[in-house]
């Protein structure tokens, strides 16, 4: 590579190493990424709702990993910046071979050529895919019980959900529209599995007979 072609891609890799400090620098003084505290204002977060623990859970997760993948790249950036002042940049870190030009291009700081990536790619996708031997035999936990397609009167995955849930759960009865306590509500009747309605009960006979002759 001659001293064009690197000037050029040092200039790209110090563009990109500023745009990236700015959005680090963004992110930190949005507060994004930092350790989210309860509110003041809230002396407990007993009665909120889980969903929306976990929703706030899951926005804040998510901004820290968007801020661990900028701080990432300013690695890979520096690094790229240091392989041109050793004079090693452009060169794969496993063959040795030439980097070539277009994927630089795409990527200033590749540290592999496209050959080696894809082969680095495939085995991690392969190893990604393997499976302990002993799920071959193992079964399910408990079977496939719960919500199965079958129509039986097995006590199943369901069933055994109602009857742990109607000693309480985060749904509070005013949630529940109607019902007054858990145990009205999760019932185990089989005369009402399948039932959404209580319209739904009433049978082609009970209607047939309600229709005038």
């Amino acid at each position: 590579m001659d001293e064009i072609q690197m000037e050029f891609f040092k200039k790209r890799l110090t563009d990109q190493r500023k745009n990236i400090e700015g959005t680090i620098n963004s992110m930190k003084e949005h507060g994004i990424g930092e350790q989210q505290k309860d509110d003041p204002d809230e002396l407990s977060n007993y009665d909120n709702h889980p969903a929306d623990l976990g929703t706030d859970l899951f926005h804040s997760q998510l901004n820290n990993a968007l801020i661990v993948h900028e701080e990432y790249l300013l690695r890979e950036v520096y690094d790229a910046l240091g392989r041109i002042y050793d004079g090693t940049f452009g060169k794969c870190e496993f063959c040795g071979q030439d980097i070539e030009k277009e994927r630089l291009e795409a990527v200033p700081y590749a540290r592999l050529c496209i050959d080696c990536e894809t082969s680095k790619e495939l085995s991690m996708a392969n190893l990604n895919s393997q499976r302990p031997v002993e799920e071959l035999i193992w079964d399910a936990p408990f079977g496939r019980k719960y919500l199965n397609k079958r129509e039986d009167d097995e006590f199943e995955g369901l069933d055994q959900l109602f009857d742990v849930v109607k000693y309480g759960s985060s749904d509070t009865p005013q949630d529940m529209g109607g019902y007054y306590d858990y145990e009205e509500y999760y019932t185990n009747e089989i005369d009402r599995q399948g039932i959404v309605d209580d319209l739904d009960n009433i049978s082609n006979e009970v209607y047939r007979n309600q229709l005038p002759d």
